[in-house]
């Protein structure tokens, strides 16, 4: 028996019905509503990458309900990785006074660093953001922009270098 692939748009109508459920889902592992709306939102905004690999509405539902679960512990993660990054901040920066030509020194090199972030592909500076910044695994960062791990490798290379080289370069 050969099934056929959900549109987008079926698959558009199954996440608006089950979509107080998924936010539910979400809510009670991160127990925040508005973060759970917004990841909802961002599951939505997924569905036209997904919904060739989706040929049943119980499938759907099921893969949209494991998005869902998957949405709330990359969440968490991330959260925890922010969290841990700050206190790591606080401890290394304790008792510090900057001078004043520290701060000036410090928005030379952010200016530098965002011209050159600026510089380089939309992807490149996604990959950067969300596995630096979000610390997204590279195989979720990779499925998620819909490029090969390779690629997502090859992009936060060539964003850190590129960094590296202008900060040496002063």
């Amino acid at each position: 028996m050969l099934t056929t692939a959900l549109t987008t748009e079926e698959l558009t109508r199954i996440f608006i019905e089950i979509r107080p459920n998924l936010e539910r889902v979400i809510e009670r592992r991160i127990l925040d509503r508005h973060t759970a709306q917004d990841l909802a939102q961002d599951i939505y905004l997924r569905l036209g990458r997904v919904s060739s690999l989706l040929s049943s509405e119980e499938g759907a539902r099921r893969y949209l309900m494991r998005m869902a679960v998957h949405a709330a512990l990359y969440h968490m993660r991330s959260e925890a990785n922010r969290v841990q990054l700050l206190a790591g901040a606080l401890t290394l920066f304790e008792g510090h006074v900057a001078e004043p030509e520290e701060h000036a020194h410090a928005r030379d090199q952010m200016s530098l660093i965002e011209a050159t972030l600026a510089e380089l592909p939309a992807k490149c500076r996604d990959v950067l953001y969300l596995t630096r910044v979000e610390g997204l695994p590279r195989e979720e960062v990779a499925a998620r922009l819909g490029v090969s791990l390779s690629l997502v490798n090859k992009y936060v290379l060539l964003a850190l270098k590129a960094c590296a080289q202008k900060l040496g370069e002063r």
